[in-house]
């Protein structure tokens, strides 16, 4: 297995703008995620996105609701007899 070199990989590089507060760390993450084909690395980057206080796109779902009804019998189906 090669090692990826940090000062090339752009996922590296988008993780460390992030971390370090970059303005256009947004811009530079959206557009690499419309040019990416690879659903891992999507769904990584919309994770630094919602980082970023962005809304969720369309492979990350938005957090759980606790009194949700359209879930309700999902959650309790199993304690039926």
């Amino acid at each position: 297995m090669s090692k990826i070199d940090p000062k090339n990989d752009p996922i590296y590089l988008l993780t460390k703008a992030v971390e370090e507060g970059d303005p256009e760390a947004t811009k530079k993450i959206k557009n690499h995620l419309s040019r990416s084909d690879d659903p891992s690395e999507m769904r990584y980057l919309e994770g630094l996105l919602i980082l970023l206080g962005e809304i969720p796109g369309e492979l990350e779902e938005p957090p759980d609701f606790e009194n949700d009804p359209d879930e309700y019998w999902q959650e309790n189906d199993y304690f039926e007899v």
